[in-house]
């Protein structure tokens, strides 16, 4: 998919129908000697050990992240520790594996990713630890366990609590997966600090050569590599990625064919700069700066898979060989609320035109509710049952259910209603009519309705510069509690806010808003104040370039097109809908600026289905009427076409002659057109 918000919300609904879903989200590498979360590694591993274990459905990703390299089947599986039992094993050999696998030894484990060693016990608190229980239960989940040794045997495992230290489930069995991606042993550390020091030795700038020290006196010790993602081809020449683990004839669907290339090309051009930086700087040798396979790769093994194409319309296909093109006519129904009557006038429609009709509550209560009303009111009504069975004709299925979007389906005549107040959430009624309860906004619900954030959309503080918004965390300080909005920044970075100073937040909108690809600000650095002065010199120059742009339309004269006559009424009046009111205003603002003497500068805004095109028609009408011709550019063959055919059919009968120009026409039909 081409968002990560498109695969949370992908993976929410697929998990109300029962399905076991992961998703594998992108991670950004830390190139550098710093200290970083490793809070994505650790779901990106949990991900990937799911899959060796076939113990998920579906995958959910966006094109980075399937394409980013990642540790390797085999070294996941070498590094995934086993034990019950009757297992033997040394201390010190354990605690070694443990560090192998990514572990970071403390005095006493607090969080995901940490291990001790106390005498004969060894505590880990694993990410993604799996076991089974002394009452054969199996459990998955991020949890910290307990290993008590009895010289070389285990003598008793048990998961426990970080607070009071003490075991409460003892397991009898445990899967112990590694903490991060990046798997450095010994012979990874030496062979690493070699690449490191012969980087050394030609580095010629000052403050490369001062880096490379200090990642070298980093491998000297025992502790984290923090910038082991730079090398990472280098510790595991694998070259891996998530389409590694999946068979040739897997079942894949690409949601937004274009868009997800579209991802995958900017996200390879931001890999890019960050690797020139890397190289110009001094710091690492080219040969080491593979990070990711390209967009051949994704070709090849959609081509070697089952793949479906999900797309509104067929665009991005060129090329390709399909089995097969089935098309999905589907309209949106408004999410009705408490707006009994607006339900019920749809509903003794659909009865009339025999249709099936589902209307989905949110709760059991509420179903029960609407279905007695409906009943008064003289409809089929049955309440949701443990089979999938649809309605008869003209009959109405109540279930409940999350809030889910309510559509039409023409061809197959079924309808599912929503009985939320809006297309997300929403309740129903009680005791004889639809409402909406009203609820306490908490200080939570006032940020996202001021904003209309959610975690992990970017934000821009004013001082800051770029960040991610985490959520909403409540912390006592010097004795006063108090709600703070957390913003992440680059590296290990975070910035608490109270919520009476949000007002220093807005959400991003800028480049790459929507796909991830945007570099997040480095804390308390000088680089924001720089991007901030360009900003200002920039808005400065387009100031007086926009300006100098409309002093030059207003002394220059335009054509002044005739005001409207009975043709241009005759063709307006001939559009067989009803017309909106901001179509109308649209339409007229538009002919007056074509009436003006100074040249016409409008953009037309309005989302899919609100009849841009009805509005741009009737100016086009009007150019022709004045004995102009009309060039309509579309970014699309396929929109060029669907145009094409709109025009035809709504000019007809008006003596225009309409011809299309695209690749679907030959040389010689383009250039008798042109």
């Amino acid at each position: 998919m081409p968002e990560e918000k498109e695969c949370t919300r992908l993976q929410a609904f697929l998990e109300q129908q029962g399905l076991r879903v992961a998703f594998f989200a992108t991670r950004d590498l830390n190139f550098y000697n710093i200290t970083a979360s490793h809070e994505y590694e650790q779901e990106r591993v949990k991900v990937l050990c799911a899959l060796l274990r076939e113990d998920v459905d579906v995958v959910l990703t966006t094109p980075d992240a399937a394409l980013g390299y990642t540790v390797s089947r085999r070294r996941l599986e070498e590094n995934t520790l086993k034990l019950d039992g009757e297992s033997i094993v040394e201390i010190g050999d354990l605690a070694a594996r443990l560090s192998a696998a990514g572990y970071a030894r403390v005095d006493l484990v607090e969080g995901a990713g940490q291990f001790a060693v106390r005498g004969g016990i060894v505590d880990v608190y694993a990410p993604h630890l799996r076991a089974l229980t002394a009452d054969n239960r199996m459990v998955t989940a991020a949890l910290p366990i307990r290993i008590e040794l009895f010289g070389d045997e285990v003598d008793r495992m048990g998961i426990f609590d970080v607070e009071s230290q003490r075991i409460h489930t003892v397991v009898t069995g445990c899967e112990i997966p590694p903490a991060r991606e990046v798997l450095l042993d010994d012979a990874s550390r030496a062979t690493l600090r070699e690449a490191v020091a012969e980087q050394l030795k030609r580095a010629e700038d000052v403050d490369a050569k001062e880096t490379l020290r200090a990642e070298l006196a980093s491998l000297d010790g025992e502790g984290d590599v923090r910038f082991a993602d730079k090398y990472l081809t280098l510790i595991d020449p694998s070259k891996e990625c998530l389409l590694s683990y999946f068979s040739p004839r897997s079942l894949v669907f690409l949601r937004g064919t274009n868009a997800i290339y579209d991802r995958l090309r900017a996200s390879l051009w931001h890999r890019d700069q960050s690797i020139e930086e890397l190289i110009g700087a001094g710091t690492i040798a080219g040969k080491y700066t593979e990070y990711g396979k390209g967009e051949g790769a994704l070709s090849a093994f959609l081509s070697d898979a089952v793949t479906v194409h999900v797309d509104s319309i067929a665009e991005g296909l060129s090329g390709k060989r399909l089995s097969g093109l089935y098309s999905f006519r589907t309209r949106h129904t408004p999410a009705y609320g408490d707006r009994f009557q607006l339900l019920e006038e749809d509903l003794a429609n659909y009865r009339d035109t025999k249709w099936r009709v589902i209307v989905a509550a949110e709760n059991e209560t509420s179903a029960r509710n609407v279905a007695g009303l409906l009943r008064e009111h003289q409809y089929r009504v049955k309440l949701q049952e443990n089979d999938d069975a649809l309605p008869e004709n003209g009959e109405i299925l109540v279930e409940w259910r999350e809030p889910c979007r309510g559509f039409e389906l023409p061809t197959a005549r079924v309808a599912v209603l929503s009985l939320c107040t809006d297309q997300r959430s929403g309740s129903l009624a009680a005791a004889g009519r639809l409402h909406r309860a009203k609820k306490k906004k908490d200080a939570k619900t006032a940020i996202l309705s001021y904003a209309d954030l959610e975690p992990g959309d970017l934000v821009v503080h004013e001082a800051h510069g770029i960040g991610r918004y985490v959520g909403l965390e409540t912390l006592t300080i010097d004795g006063v509690t108090r709600d703070y909005v957390s913003i992440q920044y680059a590296g290990s970075d975070q910035l608490f806010l109270p919520c009476d100073r949000l007002d220093a937040v807005s959400k991003y909108i800028g480049a790459h808003a929507d796909d991830g690809l945007v570099k997040l600000s480095r804390f308390g650095g000088g680089e924001w104040k720089k991007a901030k002065a360009r900003a200002k010199a920039a808005v400065k120059d387009m100031a007086k370039d926009l300006i100098r742009l409309y002093a030059e339309r207003e002394r220059r004269a335009g054509y002044a097109f005739p005001p409207d006559d009975d043709y241009q009424r005759d063709f307006e009046v001939a559009f067989e809908y009803e017309e909106t009111d901001g179509q109308i205003a649209a339409a007229e603002e538009i002919k007056q600026d074509m009436m003006a003497t100074t040249p016409m500068d409008r953009l037309l805004c309005g989302d899919v289905g609100f009849g841009k095109t009805e509005v741009a028609l009737r100016a086009a009408y009007k150019a022709v009427l004045a004995g102009k011709q009309v060039a309509i550019l579309v970014p699309t063959t396929i929109l060029a076409m669907q145009h094409f055919r709109t025009i035809q059919s709504r000019m007809r009968a008006f003596a225009v002659r309409a011809d299309m120009i695209s690749r679907f026409r030959s040389p010689k039909e383009q250039k008798q057109s042109l």
